[in-house]
């Protein structure tokens, strides 16, 4: 074999060398880009579905008056009140915020009527809700209505004397009165529901 063959040979391996090394680089860095886009669009997703966390948001009050007592902690908004917090917004005629230390742990709305909503859930629908009397209790996370109390979500209505409703667990208990306007509870069911409820089948 000649020095010219020899040379030509070593050249096309080197060429060959070259080429599968680039190739290998190519495949790697479209792997590494694809793992990057499907990690990226996993934690947006985790994001989206994350609860919005209210109560970690600042607290907005707007009122015609104001009035704290520093003895019990008490502090009284009156007139056209409004208080929202995230996707929080409560409005009614008297609001009283009720304290445990330095943290708000009571709030108690009266209103003709009243209304508290809230969106538990970044995809969720918007929880609504209106009493004559409403008490929300931040550290078990409820809301308590009294007095011709109305409760709706996804469509869904229910009416009553009281509703309790745990906020966490989407949990409700309703009662009528007797003595009261509303004697008997109320539950609205929208058709669209009631196609996503699963049916029971007859044996």
């Amino acid at each position: 074999m000649s020095l010219f063959s020899k040379s030509l040979s070593s050249k096309n391996l080197s060429s060959k060398n070259l080429s599968s090394k680039s190739l290998s680089s190519i495949s790697l860095s479209k792997i590494y880009r694809s793992a990057t886009l499907l990690i990226l669009s996993l934690l947006l997703s985790a994001m989206a579905a994350a609860l919005p966390d209210d109560r970690q948001q600042t607290i907005s009050i707007e009122s015609d008056s104001a009035e704290r007592n520093e003895k019990t902690g008490l502090t009284v908004y009156s007139g056209n009140v409004i208080i929202s917090q995230g996707s929080i917004l409560i409005e009614a005629e008297e609001i009283t915020l009720h304290y445990q230390g330095s943290k708000i742990s009571r709030i108690e709305c009266t209103g003709t009527p009243a209304s508290y909503q809230q969106r538990p859930q970044a995809e969720g629908a918007m929880l609504v809700a209106r009493a004559e009397h409403i008490d929300y209790l931040l550290a078990s996370d409820q809301i308590i209505l009294k007095r011709n109390a109305v409760l709706s979500r996804n469509g869904t209505i229910i009416k009553g004397d009281s509703i309790d409703y745990d906020i966490k667990n989407e949990t409700w208990k309703a009662k009528g009165n007797d003595l009261g306007e509303q004697k008997r509870i109320q539950l609205v069911i929208p058709p669209s529901v009631q196609e996503s409820t699963p049916q029971e089948t007859t044996p």
